[in-house]
This record gives structure tokens, C-alpha cells and sequence, in this order.
């Protein structure tokens, strides 16, 4: 469910016969899929919520616009666990700065492209504003995920 905000172009997965390609769509150009789940075990509900607990404050997303792109998902497991190790390593590097919102933003920038893509490539087009290249590259060195584009049904 990487679903954000920011005004970023997303890198996607599309599954065409029997090759992937990736490209790169802009998020606008995406259209929601219909509900899949009715309802969210409440493990799952409480693992949301911390995820939007932290980062709420950068990407605006509440917990209940979450819960529902959530419901939307095919596996919501999968994708909540991508946000989970993105909370980890944001909380430990905003454990002792991350004071303003751009500094912020930066953090979370480099951790949504590094869920994507490799280390080098995400650092390749983060375009920090804030944190120093050494950060940025510490951040993504500490994200222990695959790589995991988007995936996204051609209808």
C-alpha cells in the first residue's frame, strides 16, 4: 500500500507476460483498487497505528485513511511490514534530531525510495534538502528490507 502524498514520482513494478519492467508513474495517474478486506485482524489495526503514529507528521496520512488503503490491499501483511522497518530506521535516526519538518521529510524521503529501490539508486534520486550525503547514506544502509517496487495491476 505505499501510498504517499508527497508529490514524488513512484517507482513501479508492472507484470507484463513474463517479464517485470519497472518505470516510473506519476501517482496522480493511479487509480485505487476496490476493497479486498472487509475488516483488518486487530494485530494488524495495532501495528497500522504505529506506523502512522510516525509518520503522520510527514506524509499526513492518518490512521484511518491508512486503515482503509490498507483494506484495499491484496496483502496487507507484506506492505505493512515494508512501513514497519521504515518506522525503525526513521525513529532511530530521529531519535536525537529531525527538528524541523524539511529535515523530516528528508528521513522519510530517503527510507520511501530505499523500500523501492536499492541503496545507491534511492540515494541516487533523493535530492535532500537537509540531511548530508553521509546521512542519507547511513539511513539507507540501515533499512534491511529487498528492494520492493510497486506492484500495480494493468487493467
Amino acid at each position: 500500500m505505499k501510498f504517499s502524498y508527497i508529490s514524488l514520482l513512484m517507482i513501479i513494478s508492472l507484470g507484463c507476460f513474463a517479464e517485470d519492467k519497472v518505470v516510473e508513474m506519476d501517482p496522480n495517474d493511479i487509480q485505487m483498487n476496490g476493497y479486498v478486506h472487509k475488516a483488518l485482524p486487530e494485530e494488524l489495526l495495532v501495528r497500522i497505528k504505529a506506523t502512522t503514529d510516525t509518520f503522520e507528521i510527514v506524509d499526513g496520512m492518518s490512521y484511518e485513511k491508512a486503515v482503509d488503503l490498507y483494506k484495499r490491499d491484496l496483502d496487507p501483511e507484506s506492505n505493512l511490514v515494508i512501513w514497519e522497518e521504515m518506522a525503525r530506521v526513521y525513529n532511530l535516526f530521529c531519535k536525537s534530531r529531525c527538528d524541523t519538518a524539511a529535515e523530516r521529510m528528508d528521513v522519510y524521503r530517503a527510507l520511501l525510495l530505499r523500500s523501492m529501490l536499492p541503496n545507491e539508486q534511492a540515494l541516487a534520486r533523493l535530492q535532500a534538502k537537509v540531511i548530508t550525503a553521509s546521512e542519507a547514506a547511513n539511513i539507507v544502509s540501515q533499512y534491511k528490507l529487498e528492494a520492493m517496487p510497486i506492484d500495480v495491476i494493468q487493467k
